[in-house]
């Protein structure tokens, strides 16, 4: 009886601890980046900080993350231009300047900046 109890225990015990472990396991994928060069800072790149990147005795590099939606690449920085909305209103200002901006220029930030004796309406948008 004891033995066939612990034999229960043991099974029961081995059964918890596979199905664990599949479960770890379910969770981790693999892509083969080809060529070997510079395999971990291409799959951290690719698939964020929980990948790596591991080369084979074939020279090529196979990269393990944790399973989920392929993070979208970043945003390249927004570039800015500069235009001109003409003269600035002396008692509009900086409002009336930004205002002409955002009309005259999609997204565009306007400020008035004086030039020997004039005020011009400065402007700087997304391009």
């Amino acid at each position: 009886m004891k033995k066939a109890l612990s034999l229960v225990v043991f099974m029961i015990f081995s059964i918890m601890l596979a199905s664990v472990k599949n479960r770890v396991n379910a969770n981790v994928c693999s892509e083969g980046l080809g060529i070997c060069y510079q395999c971990d800072e291409r799959c951290k790149a690719r698939h964020g900080p929980t990948g790596q990147g591991m080369c084979d005795r074939y020279n090529l590099c196979t990269c393990n993350y944790i399973c989920g939606p392929v993070p979208p690449p970043p945003s390249p920085p927004t570039k800015y231009c500069s235009g001109g909305a003409g003269l600035c209103d002396i008692r509009c200002g900086n409002p009336c300047c930004n205002q002409s901006c955002a009309q005259k220029y999609p997204g565009g930030v306007g400020f008035c900046d004086s030039l020997a004796h004039t005020l011009l309406c400065k402007c700087q948008y997304p391009c």
